[in-house]
């Protein structure tokens, strides 16, 4: 160190051309620094209780709630809900945006002339009082009475659903809701809920904050530094050396993609004001030795080498301190734990070549000559001696009143509680804790809880018995008053039932068959049924209930879910056929009060063990080592004490303090002891060794605590965050305390082994629709390149499935968009002549839908006619006409392309475009634009040259700038004299689902009329 420090002082520029190269380089990486504030952030990827909300996550959808609510004298005024649409207008416009949910557009399942009726509650949006009581009156009978609009008519919530985006992406389409949210409001009161917005008010929230507190704390601690030093030199040289250990680490956190959380955005506040530590007690050794007639020169050499070992000593035993979060369950706060301690590391550094390489370049400060031994003067001197004197001479009321004051906080330690909803971390005037506020006195709560089924097979959601079970979980969950609107498979099963036996409401109940459960279940698919991914998995293997969770406190939260799951286990537990879980995100924030609480004492531990192991090697004593803890201890108790008394919870922030006290606090006590060491060495006697130390490294304590504290305080004010302001105070009277009990406290344990030999000693290291249409027939000779679209779209005959008349059987398979599937078997049976057309469907498998049956006629240009047979139910149901257009049975055709009601060579005029090769195959490729009536903006298709044969087909939507659906043909077979596509692939590529069609034993014989009745359904 001696040879550094003479190379530093003989070469200053190159080391501060170093410094200066390295800051560049890190300060580059700066802009690529990004925010995270989710939750899950804060839980590792293989921790059960997140995998387990992953795969509920995977498998029905996202289970964080997102909601726009409204709160007014009274929904129902025709200007509330006019104000109500057009924001749920304009949020569903938005890109990425796949879903709104809101009181207008939620399916009533009701009896009617048809059979049953799936339809939005209403057509326009009520004006009239009469037109506003039917609307009342509809809505009240849908699962979401009570929840979309309250009870009382106050209140109204629009759930928003997402693209499958990256999180980035959402957050700005969150940006944009937020901004149309506030557009809206007044007089009525509209807010945004939920996990995404968040976590991006959060992110932004800690923007601002740092933006703002920053500066304040740069603006303290030039004050502190100008206070303490009276010169321009002892601001700049402090403040210059703590910035660059910034940049450097907030550059290494942007180079390795370790963004800025709730618990690191505290980090340049906390190295600005710890790093100037180093600085404080090197100048205040310069000082002293100038103020004793030292030559510059001189004095620098010799202050960097009575104060190197120390600043190291104390530079590691804070690293460590911080270090030993690196055992934290929390991701963030180890990452916090690892960077604070690299930039305290970097501020070290820097200290002990920046700082002489800058003093030896500029005139020294002025400073009063001072007489070798004698004190300073001035009223910090006197406060500072009177502390000495007490621990030296009244040492017994030191210990009493330490002892006392020790179990006075051990009782106030006991009274803390646990704390993780991200929520409360911020002040009650903020947007969002009043958003959250309204949503949990109105709607019943902000959080999301599910209770998840798993039957194991496919299909085991549908037996009576299972889903009666999942009915009495939803009636129990419904007990709590915590916990509101408990839905399931069961609510749309019951109002299926009613509705099909004409409304009685007797039949308000499960259907007592798997079959009638199944049928039930496909005609609402059938009848543009929605929602039933988000409450049963696609291959009806598992179900879920989901319910609204008011946020609580620790306990309260802990009783219910802890309620729950007993419940759970005592109805299931011994069912091997049924695996019942919890999850959502109050588990999730169970689990992370449990990990606070874990790291908490795992930091402690290793804290405490690697401090008191690196003072005890580079003292070379045992004795100093655990001496030094003494301080740290008390201080440790005194912010638990404090903690439990002041009633400030346990959480992501707080559970990091004690492990900071240590990590900052063992300076004071590095610097009081090497101090001490250096005057018994120097031959004074213990008490005056004593009073020395107390006034002079005793005076570089204060300082540095009181930059530390005036630092530390700066979080206080924090626009956005209580937590971040408590954090602020907690820290800053940890800091007093360690000061405080380092000056009273180590005199009096000093005292006792006073007459020990302390030697020094060295060491130290480590550290990602599907359509099927029709199409047959085409010519079989090869065209020239010369044709045209037109010519080319001629001479392809895209008919139905099946041209003309005939049958065929078929392997209908539905896909959703993780792969799962569903598989049909199916008997189609068909007539088409100048009269109309005619056809019928017959389900042979599963078993559960066996027997399933229907029936569409078309009689010449007039409206389709459907009909619908379930076994189960012993009679045919009316399919209405309104439902044609809408996905066809489930899959991704609609009504209208099952039909074959599409004309490519009447509805478009077709281009020609360059040719391609697809799949192997030459292929004309047209672009086709609508000319009257066509149900797509675009469509673009490939066409085989070798037998004419479309093998890809794109649809596009209006406005779409990417294909809506693509349909993909293949295994092309020659039927009687027609080749026909014995394959059929339609994607829908928003949704990310594909319908397959598999035809076989195709024939083209004529149909018997008797066939297309209803007393053939009946059969």
């Amino acid at each position: 160190m001696h040879r550094l420090i003479k190379s530093v002082l003989r070469r200053p520029w190159l080391y501060l051309t170093l410094a200066l190269l390295v800051t560049l380089i890190t300060a580059s990486f700066i802009p690529r620094l990004e925010f995270d504030a989710s939750i899950m952030s804060m839980i590792p990827d293989d921790d059960p209780v997140l995998e387990e909300l992953q795969e509920v996550t995977r498998e029905f959808g996202s289970q964080e709630l997102f909601a726009v609510t409204l709160r007014a004298e009274d929904i129902y005024e025709p200007a509330v809900l006019n104000k109500l649409a057009a924001l749920e207008k304009e949020i569903a416009a938005l890109p990425g945006v796949s879903r709104v949910d809101s009181p207008f557009n939620v399916q009533l399942v009701e009896s009617g002339f048809f059979g049953i009726d799936i339809r939005p509650v209403t057509a326009a949006v009520p004006q009239t009082p009469e037109e506003i009581a039917d609307f009342r009156a509809a809505f009240a009978q849908t699962p979401y009475a009570g929840r979309l609009i309250t009870a009382d008519g106050r209140g109204a919530m629009l759930l928003v659903e997402f693209e499958p985006w990256d999180d980035e992406e959402k957050r700005l389409v969150v940006k944009d809701i937020e901004r149309i949210a506030q557009s809206y409001a007044g007089p009525e009161e509209i807010s945004v809920v939920g996990d995404l917005y968040v976590f991006h008010y959060t992110e932004y929230a800690m923007q601002q904050d740092l933006l703002r507190l920053v500066p304040f704390v740069v603006v303290a601690i030039i004050v502190v530094l100008y206070w303490t030093f009276r010169s321009f030199l002892g601001v700049a040289v402090p403040l210059v050396t703590v910035s660059l250990s910034l940049i450097w680490t907030v550059g290494l956190m942007a180079l390795f993609k370790v963004p800025i959380s709730i618990i690191s955005m505290v980090l340049p506040m906390i190295l600005l004001t710890l790093g100037v530590a180093s600085g404080i007690h090197i100048l205040n050794k310069y000082q002293e030795l100038l103020a004793l007639g030292l030559e510059k020169t001189v004095a620098l050499e010799r202050t960097f080498t009575e104060i190197a070992s120390p600043v190291i000593m104390a530079a590691l035993t804070t690293c460590a301190g911080f270090a030993s979060l690196i055992t934290a369950f929390v991701r963030p706060i180890r990452e916090f734990g690892v960077f604070t301690a690299f930039g305290v590391a970097a501020a070290m550094a820097l200290s002990l070549t920046v700082v002489p390489a800058a003093l030896v370049l500029v005139r020294p400060p002025k400073t009063k000559t001072q007489h070798p031994g004698k004190p300073r003067s001035g009223l910090l001197t006197v406060g500072l001696d009177r502390i000495a004197r007490l621990a030296l001479y009244r040492n017994r009321l030191v210990i009493v009143v330490g002892i006392g004051l020790l179990v006075v906080m051990g009782i106030g330690g006991s009274l803390i509680q646990l704390e993780s909803n991200i929520v409360n971390y911020f002040d009650e005037e903020t947007p969002i804790r009043r958003a959250t506020t309204t949503v949990e006195e109105v709607f019943g709560g902000s959080m999301q809880l599910a209770v998840v089924f798993d039957t194991g097979q496919p299909d085991g959601i549908k037996d009576p018995a299972v889903l009666r079970k999942i009915e009495e979980t939803a009636e129990y969950l419904d007990t709590f008053t915590t916990i509101n609107h408990a839905t399931s498979i069961v609510d749309v099963l019951k109002l299926l039932n009613q509705a099909l036996w004409d409304g009685d409401p007797e039949f308000y109940r499960v259907p007592e068959t798997r079959e009638a459960v199944a049928q039930q279940l496909l005609l609402f698919t059938m009848q543009g049924g929605s929602g039933l991914d988000s409450l049963v998995s696609y291959d009806y293997r598992q179900a879920i209930i989901n319910a609204q969770m008011k946020t609580l406190d620790a306990k309260q939260l802990a009783d219910v879910i802890q309620a729950v799951e007993d419940y759970v286990e005592q109805e299931f537990g011994h069912d091997q056929t049924l695996r019942v879980t919890v999850t959502g995100t109050p588990k999730v924030m169970m689990r992370l009060m449990d990990r606070y609480v874990q790291t908490q004492v795992s930091s402690l531990i290793t804290s405490t063990i690697a401090v008191g192991l690196i003072v005890m090697l580079l003292m070379g004593s045992v004795v100093l080592g655990l001496l030094c803890l003494v301080p740290l201890a008390f201080t440790v108790a005194v912010n638990f004490g404090v903690m439990g008394f002041v009633g400030i919870p346990l959480d992501a922030v707080t559970s990091i303090i004690a492990s900071l006290a240590i990590g900052l606090g063992i300076d004071y006590a590095v610097h009081y002891v090497s101090r001490y060491r250096q005057e018994r060495e120097a031959g004074r006697s213990f008490d005056d060794a004593i009073l020395v130390t107390g006034t002079t490294a005793g005076r570089g304590i204060f300082y540095n605590s009181a930059a530390l504290v005036v630092g530390l305080l700066v979080l206080v004010f924090s626009r956005y965050f209580r937590a971040i302001g408590i954090f602020g105070y907690l820290m800053a009277l940890t800091m007093v305390i360690s000061s405080l009990a380092t000056l009273a406290l180590i005199p009096v344990f000093l005292r006792v082994y006073e007459n020990r030999t302390l030697r020094g000693g060295k060491h130290m290291r480590r550290a990602v629709f599907v359509l099927a249409l029709v199409l047959l027939g085409l010519s079989s000779t090869a065209l020239a390149q010369e044709l045209t679209g037109s010519e080319i779209l001629e001479q392809i005959a895209l008919t139905n499935l099946l041209a003309g008349s005939g049958t065929a059987q078929l392997e209908l398979i539905t896909e959703n968009a993780t792969g799962a599937r569903r598989s049909y078997s199916l008997q189609i049976f068909r007539q088409q002549d100048s009269a109309g057309e005619k056809q019928l469907l017959e389900y042979l498998g599963p078993a559960d839908v066996r027997g399933t049956k229907f029936l569409a006629i078309k009689e010449g240009d007039g409206p389709r006619q459907m009909w619908l047979y379930m076994p189960a139910l012993g009679r045919e149901r009316r399919i209405a006409a309104n439902m044609t257009g809408d996905k066809f049975m489930g899959t991704d055709f609609t009504y209208e392309e099952i039909a074959g009601d599409f004309d490519y060579k009447e509805q478009y005029e077709a281009e020609r475009l360059p040719d391609e090769v697809l799949d192997g195959h030459n292929a004309y490729v047209l672009l086709m634009r609508p000319a009257e009536n066509a149900p797509y903006q675009e469509v673009r298709m490939w066409v085989q040259q070798d037998g004419m044969l479309p093998i890809k087909i794109e649809l596009f939507e209006q406005n779409a700038a990417a294909p809506t659906k693509t349909l993909r043909l293949g295994d092309f077979r020659d039927v009687d004299g027609e080749v026909v596509p014995h394959y059929l692939e339609m994607r829908d590529e928003l949704a990310g689902t594909r319908t397959i069609l598999q035809l076989s034993e195709i024939s083209s014989e004529r149909v018997s009329d008797d066939i297309f009745s209803l007393r053939y359904l009946r059969r």
